[in-house]
C-alpha cells in the first residue's frame, strides 16, 4: 500500500488517484454551522428592528431552522463520506485481489 499523500501534494494530483474531500468534511461542517448561526443571529435581530412580533417570532422559529439546517447539512456530509469510504474501500478489495493473482469471477446468472 502506498503512503498517503500529503494535503497539497494531492490538492494538484491531476490523476485523482487521492481523495482530500475525506479530509475537509470537518471544516465543511464547522463552517456550514457558522454559516447557520450567524443566520439565525441576523434573522432573529432583523425580526427585532422590524417589530417585536415579527423578533419574537423570528426568536422562535430561528433555532428550529438553525437545527434543521444542521441535520440537513450533517446527513449530507455523512452521505459524501459514505461514498468516498465505499471507493477507498473497493480500491483496497481490488488491491487484495490483484495482490492474489485471481481474477474474480462473473457472478452466476439467476435462473
Amino acid at each position: 500500500m502506498e503512503p498517503r499523500k500529503g494535503f497539497f501534494e494531492a490538492l494538484f494530483d491531476f490523476s485523482f488517484s487521492e481523495f482530500i474531500t475525506a479530509r475537509l468534511i470537518r471544516l465543511l461542517y464547522v463552517l456550514a454551522l457558522i454559516g447557520l448561526a450567524l443566520f439565525a443571529i441576523v434573522s432573529i435581530f432583523t425580526g427585532f428592528v422590524r417589530g417585536f412580533g415579527e423578533g419574537l417570532l423570528s426568536l422562535i422559529l430561528s433555532p428550529i431552522f438553525f437545527l434543521l439546517g444542521a441535520i440537513v447539512t450533517r446527513i449530507y456530509l455523512e452521505l459524501v463520506i459514505v461514498i468516498f469510504r465505499i471507493a477507498e474501500h473497493m480500491k483496497r478489495l481490488v488491491e487484495l485481489t490483484e495482490a492474489r493473482g485471481a481474477t474474480p469471477s462473473p457472478p452466476e446468472p439467476p435462473l
